[in-house]
């Protein structure tokens, strides 16, 4: 099987239950934004020298690379990754997963978003308001993307990886 692929926006919770399910399923855990940290320093500090555009481009060759690996692994993307037609298109050889959040759960865990420059670059706007913003442009591209959708209702890290692993049993 290929890798399963974990999408939605930000605070959806993709980092934390990836690692659960990879530690389920006894499978590497891969983080696009810790991939994306290592080799080019802090994703604020990048977005702020090069922009959000050099910071999609890289983000795109990153998650190509991490695609291509040899070993199935559980892959979280950042929340903007859907916005490249080309990782859209890498997606569709994979298994994804859609993790949805509600917006009262995404403020709880976006906090002041001093760490997602997305949320704060040129606005003076409150974080959740942006949020919401770009949910609404990147949600369809989620669902596109998607085999599996995974409520905002399931809330915990157990019940969200339990689920994905009986959708993925059925789907064999």
């Amino acid at each position: 099987m290929n890798n399963i692929v974990l999408i939605g926006p930000m605070g959806s919770g993709k980092s934390t239950v990836g690692a659960v399910l990879a530690r389920r399923l006894g499978r590497p855990h891969v983080d696009t934004d810790q991939f994306f940290v290592a080799r080019h320093g802090p994703i604020r500090e990048y977005f702020a020298v090069h922009g959000e555009e050099a910071f999609r481009a890289a983000e795109e060759q990153l998650v190509a690379e991490l695609l291509d690996s040899p070993r199935p692994s559980v892959v979280s993307l950042g929340g903007g990754s859907v916005t490249s037609a080309a990782t859209r298109e890498l997606l569709k050889t994979q298994f994804v997963v859609m993790l949805d959040v509600t917006e009262a759960q995404a403020k709880a865990r976006i906090g002041d978003a001093a760490t997602r420059p997305v949320l704060t670059a040129g606005t003076s706007a409150p974080p959740i308001e942006r949020w919401k913003n770009i949910y609404a442009e990147r949600e369809p591209l989620y669902r596109e993307c998607a085999d599996l959708i995974v409520s905002a209702a399931e809330a915990t890290i157990e019940d969200r990886a339990r689920h994905i692993i009986e959708a993925m049993r059925r789907e064999r």
